[in-house]
């Protein structure tokens, strides 16, 4: 099976577990806790969120393999999911984080339910990025070399998510929120025409149309 460029497999990570949202939402929940609140909450979100990103990239795609889902279906899936999403960023609805914000009073043993919930998920951990990571395991079945491409480009990911954690402070401090929203609200429209593109190939492979390059 040829596998897509690792640029696609970035980009398709980058959009779906990548540091545009995880930023905004940890500056929003734990900017005016401690440091030391601050550190290991990004730390244990980290963690977290590459555990499960592990398990789903060695053990998920199996479960999937043996039902039997097709790439097709899980095309399909993945580019409704992301259509989705993207339109619910593009049309400005419920972009307001939910989870108890942290303070300075926050005790540091709350660190791990707010890295749990939400940072971890549905923060960082997305329904499509689950969907990405199970389509390019399938894809990379057999292929231990694009297999092991595929992960470390899942943990580089989740390093840029803890980099965007730690620097959620100076990164807001220059760029803005206002700013980084509308950063979002682009990548959202660049996602949502990504998802129209899957969506339309697996219509194309299932030999429903024929006219696509």
């Amino acid at each position: 099976m040829n596998h897509p460029p690792l640029s696609d497999v970035f980009t398709i990570f980058f959009l779906t577990l990548g540091p545009i949202k995880t930023i905004p939402a940890f500056f929003i929940l734990a900017g005016e806790a401690t440091p030391q609140f601050r550190s290991k909450t990004a730390l244990q979100t980290t963690f977290i969120a590459t555990g499960i990103c592990l398990f789903i990239a060695l053990i998920g795609h199996n479960v999937i393999g043996k039902w039997n889902v097709s790439l097709d279906a899980l095309k399909l899936t993945g580019g409704l999911i992301l259509l989705l999403s993207a339109l619910k960023i593009i049309t400005m609805q419920s972009q307001a984080t939910g989870g108890k914000k942290a303070t300075a009073e926050t005790p540091l043993k709350e660190s791990t339910r707010l890295a749990l919930s939400p940072l971890t998920i549905p923060v960082v951990i997305t329904s499509y990025g689950v969907v990405a990571i199970l389509f390019y395991m399938v894809i990379a079945k057999g292929d231990f070399v694009f297999q092991a491409q595929v992960i470390g480009i899942l943990l580089l990911m989740m390093f840029l998510n803890y980099l965007g954690m730690i620097f959620s402070d100076e990164i807001m401090n220059v760029v803005g929120l206002p700013i980084l929203r509308l950063i979002g609200w682009v990548f959202a429209v660049m996602q949502s025409t990504l998802a129209i593109d899957i969506m339309l190939r697996a219509f194309k492979s299932l030999g429903i149309i024929h006219n696509i390059p």
